[in-house]
């Protein structure tokens, strides 16, 4: 399971995601291509948004279950965590 724990990074600060799913990580000039979920996840992330406020918003914009908004997000944190994003 995937640690769902708060940012400690300033992403506002730190990242760039343009609206075609281009992010741009200033601290390591790495860039990576996001698909939807991951995009409107990093967005949440960097309007302050907790764990459980990012499922409850990606099974409304997904129209997708609380169950497998979670999934989605342990997936996402998982592979941040691999990237060095998170």
């Amino acid at each position: 399971m995937a640690d769902l724990t708060p940012v400690h990074r300033n992403l506002k600060d730190e990242l760039t995601l343009s609206h075609t799913g281009f992010l741009f990580d200033h601290v390591s000039g790495l860039t990576y291509t996001v698909n939807d979920t991951a995009a409107f996840i990093l967005r949440k992330l960097t309007d302050g948004s907790s764990a459980a406020e990012i499922v409850k918003a990606l099974a409304e914009e997904f129209d997708v279950s609380e169950s497998v908004a979670h999934k989605d997000l342990e997936s996402f944190y998982e592979q941040a965590h691999a990237f060095g994003i998170l």
